[in-house]
């Protein structure tokens, strides 16, 4: 254990066992400044690196050359002014993280505040990657460039936890034998990325905030599938907020599925709403995608008389959309509703299609929602749309049940091709 308010990396630490895949060992370098230059080389089977903030950025000249003002740049020196660091930042190369997982099978990254992946890591396979941020000060995980296996056969086991935001921007691939944990307290975002690809398969959790945001991402999920869901045990918000933008492309399976918590009151499972805003929808042949949301919370849970505001958790499908689903795949929404009195706020809804509609490429999308009492009138799904068309040896299923007031209300003239 290396440890100090200001701790400079630059040689050789080994802490092998006989076996280093068996029996040795542990390093932990920590500090305040923590700096790890390129050329330090670690030997060890588990390598923890434990600063406030961290930076992972490509090498440059400038890491080479660093003066004692660069570092230090508080105080004169003397016995009543010592030097001092700057703000707690820490800035590791992409270079050495992936030159340290050829030494060591896992190595543990974490940061009190902060971790901000600005440059591509490229990992041979057959090792763990662990970045831990407890996310304080509104802080969280930024991975704006890519995190990649080398060789696909292997397999890169991938912990990214957040006690606060996490934002992937770059693309992660884990290898056939790997594994994608995500974890974080609040939201999850895949955007602002350039054909941003996420390949793999593992659980990706958001928090006690809203839910995921997506925007022109490819989701590949690999052997077991990728499963998005959220934790918020405990909590009293029971409100489901996503955001789905521009294109999204799936191949094998992807299930996102939200399920609120038993809230009290039982309003606190009403307010939220899914934005799909996608223009397309592209499944590969025999993959599926599942969205589902349950607001249901504890059986017999039936709310009062809903407000003209609220949400309900329900989905909104706000621009035209089309469904290119490969033979033998399969779309799936599934609503499972908060049930509450719709009264007379006829406007309220579970599921709202403003847009149009297309399905094409020879597979089925099918729309299914639940919104079950015994003793109230709910709402249900309202449609707005002016066409809906299916092609191709295509299929598209609209289901309600359970105590809507209405099912389906369709506003205007609808044609269905």
């Amino acid at each position: 254990i290396v440890w100090g308010d200001i701790a400079l990396i630059d040689g050789n630490i080994n802490a092998q066992g006989k076996d280093i895949a068996k029996t040795g060992g542990f390093v932990e370098t920590s500090g305040h400044h923590l700096s790890i230059d390129d050329n330090a080389i670690v030997k060890t089977k588990e390598w923890l690196l434990d600063p406030d903030t961290v930076t992972i950025e490509a090498p440059s000249d400038s890491r080479q050359n660093t003066r004692v003002e660069d570092e230090l740049p508080g105080g004169t020196g003397d016995a009543d002014t010592p030097k001092t660091n700057g703000e707690t930042i820490t800035t590791l190369t992409n270079t050495t993280i992936s030159n340290f997982l050829k030494n060591a099978k896992v190595i543990n990254i974490t940061a009190s505040n902060k971790i901000t992946v600005n440059s591509t890591i490229n990992v041979e396979g057959d090792s763990h990657l662990i970045l831990w941020s407890e996310g304080k000060g509104g802080g969280g995980i930024a991975i704006k460039k890519d995190i990649l296996i080398k060789n696909k056969e292997k397999g890169l086991n991938l912990t990214v936890y957040s006690g606060g935001w996490l934002d992937i921007y770059g693309n992660i691939s884990v290898g056939k034998l790997g594994n994608i944990n995500f974890k974080a307290g609040k939201d999850i975002a895949f955007e602002k990325g350039t054909n941003q690809t996420i390949t793999g398969q593992g659980v990706i959790t958001s928090g006690n905030e809203k839910g995921f945001r997506f925007e022109n991402v490819t989701l590949n999920g690999t052997g077991r599938g990728l499963y998005f869901n959220l934790s918020r045990p405990g909590s009293n918000n029971g409100n489901i907020i996503n955001h789905f933008n521009g294109t999204l492309n799936v191949s094998g399976i992807v299930n996102i599925s939200m399920i609120a918590p038993d809230t009290k009151p039982w309003y606190n499972r009403h307010k939220g709403r899914t934005h799909w805003r996608l223009s397309y929808l592209n499944v590969s042949q025999d993959s599926k995608f599942t969205l589902a949301i349950d607001a249901r919370g504890r059986r017999g849970g039936d709310g009062g008389p809903l407000a003209p505001n609220y949400d309900l958790n329900g989905i909104s499908f706000t621009k035209d959309t089309t469904f290119n689903v490969g033979r033998n795949a399969k779309v799936d929404f599934d609503i499972k509703a908060a049930v509450g009195v719709i009264n007379n706020h006829v406007n309220l809804n579970y599921a709202l299609f403003n847009g149009n509609i297309s399905v094409l490429g020879g597979g089925s999308v099918n729309f299914a929602l639940d919104a079950s009492s015994s003793t109230i009138q709910s709402p249900g799904v309202i449609i707005n749309s002016n066409y809906i068309n299916v092609s191709e040896g295509s299929n598209l299923t609209f289901k309600t049940e359970g105590s809507t007031k209405v099912g389906f209300s369709i506003k205007k003239d609808l044609t269905l091709n």
